[in-house]
């Protein structure tokens, strides 16, 4: 191993050392995914300087092939770090899925196998010789066939960073414009001396001009994330998420000056950034600078004039603060809650409301109760038992109404009742009304969970409550035990109510339409006119009535 003097070989290693000492630096102090990533370019880069300053110091052949070899540690890392960065950077680090995380390493850990075992097979050098003809011995290779595959792989991914970069350098403002141009030149510099020295056209005919170009790379990365720490703030999230946002959006400077607004706040203030950004808020924004306090602090509404109508906003202020945590400014979060409000006020109104309705409905009840009680008063002078049951009827029927009521008013939804927790208690207490034996006269209830609006549920339970109380007058005469069963059930949109018994069963001859039965003369009234449904009698075993009608009658 013989070594030579050249005039480039001590400030590639004072390069490379301080390099890998500011990677390692930013590492320790700011462990994240993305900074992981931004170091590993760093380190790779300082790798690559230090074996060529290396190779520039050996004087064989053997050595110099063996530190050219060595280069290539950094060279097929830098590559596919530099891609995962820019992805990182601009927020498209979800392309990194687990498959592409298991592909992008392939052709680099092949070139790096084929690199140490050149000599076998000639796929990365074609040949090696020792040039001694100038000031110091340098080493001139001839690529192979797979280094051209490696070189056309790189550049491919460098250039989709280049032009991942290149889009967001055209499409983001100015204020991330000199950052993002800067990390595109940091790639496109140290790429256009690389292609120069693949197709043979290196300026210096004794340098790879490569390494050299990597010291401003690394510069410019490190700073990226250790100084500007662009990855915690990303131009491309920017442009998504504040730009998109429907909430106005301003920045201001320590002296109150507009620096940055988002489309939002544009259009709010009715004006172009041009004349926004540069001036006092004060002056260019004077309703929003006298309605808000600039200090930080959330909660706070003001009124603004848009779109030719009063706007109520509510604000938010943060402090923003630069990397060594002064404040350098402030943001300004104006969010539209006009319609908020008004909803508040469409509920507080809605719930007074309802409490109106609900305290109707109790009053209802509570005057048909009293109607009931007077009647059940006025029965206790009545002699004739004929006038008795009539008024009982009657009492049965103001009773089937005010239950009604009765459930609304304990309901949460006001436009329905739950039919469910309004028959059990209407068929029971018609059985104490009349005085059956439910031991002789059993009540079955099958209800599905069905809701009907108040212009169904009265006329239904007055049906029920004329059905129910003919079957426990007429159908179980002499102390004959039977069963009345009430049923309700959804049939698609509509309602099925069915009240059947198996007692003695209505007679042949009597016609319930035609009848001058008040109670099945109003039943079919209530359910053909009121409910517009439909009613039939099937007395094949006692006695079926079936109403079906509309659930939104």
């Amino acid at each position: 191993m013989i070594w030579q003097q050249t005039p480039y070989t001590a400030p590639l290693i004072i390069a490379s050392a301080l390099s890998i000492t500011l990677g390692m630096y930013i590492v320790v102090r700011r462990p994240s995914p993305r900074v992981k990533v931004g170091v590993l370019i760093v380190l790779a880069n300082s790798e690559w300087m230090l074996a060529y300053a290396l190779e520039l110091a050996s004087a064989d052949l053997a050595t110099k092939v063996f530190w050219d070899k060595v280069q290539f540690l950094g060279v097929v890392t830098v590559p596919t770090a530099w891609l995962g960065y820019i992805l990182y950077y601009t927020g498209r680090e979800k392309w990194l899925t687990r498959r592409s995380l298991v592909l992008l390493p392939v052709i680099p850990f092949i070139t790096l196998l084929l690199t140490f075992t050149n000599e076998h097979h000639w796929l990365i050098w074609a040949s090696y010789t020792l040039d001694t003809s100038g000031p110091f011995s340098v080493l001139h290779n001839t690529y192979g066939l797979w280094l051209w595959v490696f070189i056309g792989y790189a550049y491919i991914l460098i250039l989709i960073g280049a032009s991942l970069l290149t889009r967001m350098f055209i499409h983001s403002r100015s204020l991330y414009r000199w950052q993002t141009g800067t990390l595109l030149s940091s790639a496109l510099i140290p790429l256009i001396a690389s292609a120069l020295v693949a197709l043979g056209l290196n300026p210096s005919e004794y340098l790879d001009l490569t390494p050299f170009f990597f010291i401003p790379t690394n510069v410019i990365v490190g700073l990226s994330v250790a100084y500007f720490r662009l990855e915690d703030i990303i131009p491309l999230a920017r442009e998504i998420v504040i730009e998109g946002m429907s909430d106005s959006v301003i920045v201001v400077d320590a002296q109150n000056r507009i620096v940055d607004v988002n489309p939002s706040a544009e259009q709010l203030a009715g004006s172009a950034p041009s004349h926004l950004i540069g001036n006092s808020l004060e002056l260019v924004w004077p309703d929003v600078f006298r309605q808000i306090e600039l200090k930080v602090n959330t909660g706070k509404k003001i009124l603004l004039d848009h779109a030719k109508e009063k706007r109520v906003y509510d604000v938010s202020i943060s402090s923003l603060a630069d990397w060594s945590g002064r404040s350098v400014g402030q943001v300004i979060v104006l969010r539209d809650i006009t319609e908020r409000k008004q909803s508040e006020e469409i509920r507080a109104s809605l719930k007074e409301k309802e409490v109106l309705l609900k305290e109707i409905h109790h009053r209802v009840k509570n005057n048909m109760q009293i109607m009931s009680s007077l009647l059940s008063l006025q029965s206790r002078y009545i002699k004739d038992k004929k006038y008795t049951e009539m008024l009982r009827e009657s009492q049965n029927r103001i009773k089937s109404m005010a239950l009604v009521h009765e459930k609304l008013y304990q309901s949460e939804n006001l436009a329905e009742v739950n039919f469910g927790e309004y028959i059990e208690p209407l068929v029971h207490g018609l059985a104490r009304s009349y005085g059956v034996d439910t031991a002789r006269v059993g009540v079955k209830i099958e209800v599905e969970d069905v809701s009907l609006g108040i212009d169904a549920s009265i006329p239904c339970g007055l049906i029920i409550n004329e059905l129910v109380s003919n079957a426990l007058r007429h159908a179980f005469p002499d102390d004959r035990k039977g069963e009345i069963t009430v049923t309700l059930r959804s049939v698609e949109d509509n309602a099925e109510l069915i009240v059947s018994d198996n007692g003695i069963g209505i007679p042949d001859s009597v016609d319930f339409k035609t009848t001058q039965s008040l109670g099945l003369h109003l039943v079919t009234i209530l359910a053909e006119d009121q409910l517009d449904g439909e009613i039939t009698l099937d007395k094949s075993e006692g006695t079926t009535f079936t109403i079906t009608f509309k659930r939104g009658s």
